[in-house]
């Protein structure tokens, strides 16, 4: 069964500039569904020629093409120009747009920057946009089709479950694509590889791909179904992992050790000093839990080590801060001062600064508390000190999971 091919042109001069594009997961996550692969992103400038040497192309390559950016009000929005002229269609003024937005924000004449917002391409059926001003576009010619999308996040991704799901599907009608994320701790990605590869071989018709995180992996088994082919792919990759797997999907590690403590109905505390926080603010992105976590300490100098987890002066003259001793203090500390039942810490030189030669940039150590006492680690992670900072973070939280009773 054939599998329909889609293009991203996202558009912006900010992501030729910097800005991270961290669209297209999920577009694809969407696209899938839909039984689309996506083949080609771009990034356009905001340039009319530019963009319309982008629609142009992938008109000629996918059968779906998503513009994504550009509808705004401004001078610089030139999206729709920019497509009415890849497809020689007039841009003609709607007044069904115009009484959408006069509602939406209580106007009974709208300003001339909002009138560029009821410019529609000839022939397209609008898309509301229940969060901005600016609506969508789909517009078929042939067996294609090109949606326009407004930029931000938050306006276009409703408009797939209220209107282009059924759309697209309507006019295309491809078998969805079937996707099974499996998200794993502990590895890294050449070793998930490695170990995945007989999986690979056996269920060749399976699409997979590898992506690579701070400490952590997904890997995506994707294809048509409908005889099991994916289902017994993931099947067979998820024997070949066991306990590395935390999650699939959306998971997340601070999820994944959170519902340990709900189900044990227990607390957990914190205390972190070169990842500032970093674990704990994990944790508390995650709805609900408030229910098991009390609190954390960025114990960040020794003065606070001392004064707030009971870290022995000793213990830092000796050993220093960075240390299995200082680590071990720390998560006992901080177990008897928040009253949880467990708690972790982290201390390390997250660079690119401070370390030595028995101690060099990225040797982190770690300590679990709980009833059974206390457990350590140490790691010694390379890169960057954002890098380091979230690999260890994701380490404590990894080694969380499993310790809770």
């Amino acid at each position: 069964m054939r599998q329909g091919k889609a293009e991203i042109i996202c558009t912006g001069s900010e992501l030729l500039g910097g800005k991270l594009n961290l669209y297209i997961p999920l577009f694809h996550e969407r696209l899938a569904r839909l039984g689309f692969s996506i083949e080609r992103e771009q990034s356009s400038g905001d340039s009319l020629e530019t963009i319309a040497d982008c629609v142009r192309g992938a008109l000629l390559r996918a059968d779906l093409v998503i513009v994504c950016g550009g509808l705004g009000p401004t001078f610089d929005d030139l999206t729709r120009q920019a497509a009415a002229r890849v497809l020689r269609r007039r841009l003609v003024h709607s007044k069904a747009c115009a009484r959408t937005l006069s509602l939406n924000y209580g106007l009974k004449k709208l300003p001339p920057n909002f009138r560029n917002q009821c410019l529609l391409i000839e022939g397209a059926v609008p898309v509301e946009n229940s969060n901005g001003t600016a609506c969508g576009q789909v517009i078929t010619r042939g067996a294609k089709m090109l949606v326009l999308l407004p930029g931000p996040r938050k306006e276009w991704e409703p408009m797939f479950p209220d209107f282009l799901d059924s759309r697209i599907n309507a006019f295309f009608g491809f078998a969805p694509v079937k996707q099974v994320r499996l998200r794993i701790a502990g590895m890294w990605e050449t070793e998930a590889e490695k170990l995945l590869r007989p999986a690979m071989r056996r269920f060749a018709l399976a699409s997979y791909t590898i992506l690579a995180g701070p400490g952590t992996v997904d890997f995506i088994i994707s294809g048509d179904d409908s005889r099991g082919l994916v289902t017994k792919a993931a099947n067979s990759c998820r024997r070949l992992l066991g306990g590395k797997i935390y999650g699939e999907g959306e998971d997340s590690l601070a999820a994944a050790a959170g519902n340990r403590l709900n189900a044990a109905g227990k607390t957990l505390s914190s205390a972190e000093s070169c990842t500032g926080g970093l674990a704990a603010e994990l944790i508390t992105e995650t709805p609900g839990s408030s229910a098991y976590f009390l609190g954390g300490a960025v114990a960040y100098s020794n003065a606070i080590k001392a004064a707030l987890l009971g870290v022995k002066a000793a213990t830092l003259r000796k050993h220093g801060a960075v240390s299995r001793e200082s680590a071990r203090e720390m998560a006992a500390g901080a177990r008897k001062f928040f009253k949880s039942d467990y708690a972790f810490s982290v201390t390390g030189i997250a660079g690119p600064d401070g370390g030595t030669a028995a101690k060099p940039v990225g040797l982190v150590y770690f300590g679990l508390a709980g009833p059974r006492g206390v457990r350590l680690f140490s790691r010694q992670f390379r890169g960057t000190r954002k890098f380091i900072r979230a690999c260890a973070a994701n380490f404590i939280l990894d080694e969380l999971r499993k310790f809770i009773e």
